[in-house]
């Protein structure tokens, strides 16, 4: 393909597909990581095995990392 036909392939997949725009940092942080990561149904997994079924306060063993995750968490927000 020539490179304008593939510049109007690309914005006519692009429409099709759903153009979807948002400012929400999380939301760009878990497109990134589900599209070049961790596959969809994989963090769906942990989501569903340690956050919704979640009864009680999680333990850490690691407090460097929990440290980290809520120092991440907290830049994300």
């Amino acid at each position: 393909m020539m490179n304008e036909e593939r510049k109007k392939f690309m914005v006519e997949m692009r429409k099709r597909s759903g153009a979807i725009k948002s400012k929400d940092r999380l939301v760009s942080f878990l497109y990134i990581l589900m599209r070049d990561h961790i596959p969809s149904g994989q963090l769906e997994t942990i989501y569903l095995d340690h956050v919704i079924n979640q009864k009680a306060d999680s333990i850490f063993t690691n407090g460097w990392l929990a440290n980290y995750a809520k120092d991440f968490a907290e830049r994300l927000k």
